[in-house]
């Protein structure tokens, strides 16, 4: 669907992709939230997804679902007042299998799936996952809102964060939390409709990288350790 080619650290490039009728696809927004921000090390601690069809968003098809991190397992208290999660709310949590099942049933009938910073945190994790578990690690087709925001409007002076997004689109996030994964999908999908209505005014409905017109991604700044 996409080749993503590293350049340094910090930039690197996607190319060779197309979607047509993009505005009347299903499309399967997610999220993650983890026990940290290392993917080669840290576990899943909840998932959501809700799909967008014909432009519209089905928020009554919303998934969500804590994920059990496993046994001795600490999470941080930064990371705790960031998402809200606790062990002691996960510890009646199925396991990350389960809820991955679970999530792709939910998704069912996706042309694909679209995330913010996918490339580089929640696929990750997810491959980290899945191999820990003894999974198969493919994935479904998977698009980065990044990358699509870069391709319709442009490299941004910093990089296209959700923050930066929700200004540029104005979008109404009142009653939402950021770094809940349900209301961090249902943020990404409002943030998503305006940019499908620039993909079907401006661009016939199609998101197109050429093979060989490679398009420069600004990367997420280092995490700290």
């Amino acid at each position: 669907m996409l080749r993503i080619q590293p350049v340094s650290d910090d930039l690197y490039e996607v190319s060779d992709l197309e979607i047509r009728a993009f505005s009347s696809l299903r499309i399967w927004v997610y999220d993650l939230e983890a026990t940290g921000l290392d993917t080669t090390r840290e576990r899943v601690t909840q998932i959501a997804g809700l799909p967008i069809e014909g432009g519209k968003i089905l928020e009554e098809e919303a998934f969500v679902q804590l994920v059990h991190p496993g046994e001795g397992v600490e999470i941080s208290k930064e990371v705790e007042e960031l998402t809200g999660i606790t062990l002691e709310k996960l510890k009646d949590a199925p396991p990350f299998p389960d809820a991955w099942r679970d999530c792709q049933a939910a998704a069912r009938g996706s042309a694909f799936w679209i995330g913010q910073s996918v490339f580089e945190f929640d696929i990750p994790l997810l491959e980290t996952e899945l191999a820990r578990h003894g999974l198969p690690t493919t994935l479904p087709a998977t698009l980065d809102s990044v990358v699509l925001a870069t391709a319709l409007l442009g490299e941004p002076e910093g990089r296209w964060s959700t923050s930066a997004l929700i200004q540029r689109f104005q979008v109404n996030i009142e009653g939402l939390r950021r770094h809940d994964a349900l209301d961090d999908v249902k943020i990404l999908a409002r943030i998503l409709l305006p940019m499908m209505q620039i993909i079907r005014e401006d661009h016939d409905d199609r998101v197109f990288l050429p093979p060989d017109r490679p398009l420069s991604i600004k990367r997420h700044p280092p995490v700290k350790a």
